[in-house]
């Protein structure tokens, strides 16, 4: 996808996303850096381009205070989080990347992880599927969900940036 492209998306234009800055990079790439419309403290977007302006890497970067835990959830987070995912993602994976998408924008606080666990039998309760741990990072629980598709890796991890906790949001190439 060129970032033209990816300008054009409802991603660009729903959150208002402006360039903030660029920075050259070795081997002819380029970092763009972007910030939403709204809320622009606690959001961060890098974007890698090459030379002829295709995206090679994307990473979203939301301030863990901001999106909250397991006990709410901001509901702007969680369709930043996956409104970027389904933008950056690239076309051949999309569809398996919906699961992802799915259950970031299925994500409630406490009350919604109590009613799931009232359904699960217990054998079910030793068992954490891909997507639970994925719920997990997201609330800040565990450090990383990471799914390699064909032509991309999504990572979402918890890390320390510019000295505050965010959830780091990744679709890179695979090499």
């Amino acid at each position: 996808m060129s970032y033209e492209d990816l300008q054009k998306t409802d991603f660009f234009s729903f959150f208002n996303f402006s360039e903030s800055g660029r920075k050259p990079m070795s081997g002819g790439l380029q970092e763009i850096y972007l910030k939403p419309g709204g809320f622009p403290e606690f959001i961060d977007v890098r974007m890698m381009v090459d030379q002829s302006q295709t995206l090679h890497e994307g990473v979203l970067y939301l301030d863990r205070d901001w999106i909250g835990g397991p006990m709410t959830v901001s509901p702007f987070g969680k369709d930043l989080a996956k409104s970027f995912i389904a933008a950056v993602t690239p076309a051949v994976d999309r569809e398996k990347a919906d699961s992802i998408v799915s259950t970031i924008w299925n994500i409630h606080g406490s009350s919604g992880k109590v009613n799931l666990l009232q359904y699960k039998s217990s054998k079910d309760l030793n068992s954490e599927s891909p997507f639970e741990k994925l719920e997990n990072v997201y609330f800040g629980v565990e450090e990383k969900f990471e799914m390699t598709l064909k032509e991309s890796c999504i990572r979402v991890e918890n890390v320390v940036d510019v000295g505050r906790k965010r959830l780091k949001i990744s679709v890179e190439p695979i090499e």
